[in-house]
């Protein structure tokens, strides 16, 4: 896994591996989701075959050493997606997807949630979310201004690898206690139709807007909700884009929103312009409260697949868009492929916000303590040296019920020698 940073978008430092994580014959993709706090701390998590989670200061997170040693959040079973959110309570809320097997469904990835009031120190226990004997992908989650969580992922048989068998359906789930319960999931795509490729966003007025692709019309589809998801308006079309399905089946891919400081909704997708059009866009759109804009094409491209396009708002007008991109030749063949991550950038006419003042003192890499987390690898001295790789962590993943085994475990030294001083004292009165 790499990281580098850029001040402005456009000057980029040289990518860093900042962690190396030990693979099997094939090929595995790390799928990590970042955070940044107002602390100016970056939050991670990410996967081998279980899920993990680090953090670094933003200033010297190119270095591998200014990481946390991972704890691990799955446990048992393969995982695979996972998503970070920061309530302003600075609690942490973590969704990720997990193979629950059944001897109904022996492969039946499910999205499971945990949380931290602790910087991510420790994590509760692992609530299931879902609740459904079916798979899921792809979880997008967010957080509104009233601190309710709310959550939308693909939904349909099997999980493994991030993808799901056809049909599969939109879900969404949320909770309005800070993560303690969840209301059951219920369905916001059509019975007859195939959905995929979700996106969750939340407008200036707290209106929640849900988009995907449905098939086999081939359209995207949104609906809103007034009511912190509640309720939902019935399912429309959103005017002038429609998606790729029928010349290539991009099963990992999903959309991505982001809402800038006027409020107005951003969405970026891989799509077309017309139903007759062959090669694909990464397209951007806008939702101002009532409509959506006609589509922006950020790129067009003739063989190459574009996928997985993410996007930030920075300093409230600054959309930063990413995606990344597979070569005509090789698109399912990753072991020759020549896959690259693209990035743009563009200045809108919303408000610029003030960022959080910068600290005067960076904060120190943090030491890990061996029993707090089970490392996947191991720090290198220098930011350029490779880093070192030490067998995957099998133990279990660690909760806040382990805080109390640590409490005693820390205390047995001293019980012992307190033990052996009243011995001693009645040995020598007798």
């Amino acid at each position: 896994m790499m990281y580098a940073a850029s001040p402005d978008g456009r000057r980029w430092e040289s990518f860093n591996d900042i962690a190396a994580i030990p693979q099997g014959g094939g090929s595995e993709s790390t799928r990590p989701a970042i955070i940044i706090d107002p602390g100016y701390t970056l939050h991670l998590t990410y996967r081998g075959q279980n899920v993990y989670y680090s953090q670094a200061p933003v200033f010297s997170a190119a270095s591998a050493k200014s990481w946390r040693s991972p704890l691990q959040i799955s446990q048992g079973q393969v995982a695979y997606f996972s998503k970070l959110v920061a309530g302003v309570d600075g609690r942490l809320h973590l969704i990720f997807t997990q193979n629950v097997p059944t001897a109904a469904c022996g492969i039946c990835y499910h999205v499971l949630y945990r949380r931290s009031d602790s910087d991510g120190f420790f994590w509760s226990d692992r609530l299931d979310v879902s609740v459904l004997d079916i798979g899921g992908a792809k979880p997008q989650l967010l957080i509104d201004g009233q601190g309710n969580l709310h959550l939308v992922w693909e939904s349909g048989q099997g999980g493994s690898y991030g993808q799901l068998e056809d049909p599969t359906s939109v879900k969404y789930a949320a909770s309005y206690d800070g993560g303690d319960s969840w209301i059951n999931p219920i369905r916001l795509s059509s019975l007859a139709s195939n959905a995929k490729n979700i996106a969750l966003g939340l407008d200036g007025d707290d209106t929640l807007v849900a988009a995907w692709q449905d098939l086999p019309d081939n359209r995207v589809l949104f609906r809103v909700s007034e009511d912190q998801g509640q309720s939902w308006s019935l399912a429309k079309s959103i005017p002038g884009v429609w998606g790729v399905w029928y010349d290539y089946q991009p099963r990992l891919d999903d959309y991505a929103m982001a809402t800038d400081s006027a409020g107005m909704l951003h969405l970026i997708m891989v799509g077309r312009t017309s139903s007759e059009q062959r090669s694909m866009q990464v397209l951007h759109l806008t939702w101002d409260g009532s409509r959506w804009s006609d589509p922006d094409v950020i790129v067009t491209l003739e063989g190459d697949v574009p996928e997985w396009p993410r996007i930030a708002i920075g300093n409230g007008n600054v959309l930063r868009v990413t995606w990344y991109q597979r070569d005509a030749a090789h698109i399912f063949d990753s072991g020759r492929g020549i896959y690259t991550i693209w990035y743009t950038q563009a200045s809108i006419t919303a408000p610029r916000l003030t960022p959080p003042p910068t600290p005067t003192n960076t904060p120190l890499p943090f030491e890990a303590d061996s029993t707090t987390s089970a490392p996947l690898f191991l720090s290198s001295p220098t930011p350029d040296m490779a880093l070192s790789l030490i067998p995957m962590d099998t133990g279990s993943a660690f909760s806040e019920n382990d805080e109390v085994w640590l409490i005693l475990k820390g205390l047995l030294p001293a019980l012992f020698l307190l033990v052996a001083v009243i011995v001693g004292i009645r040995m020598r009165n007798s």
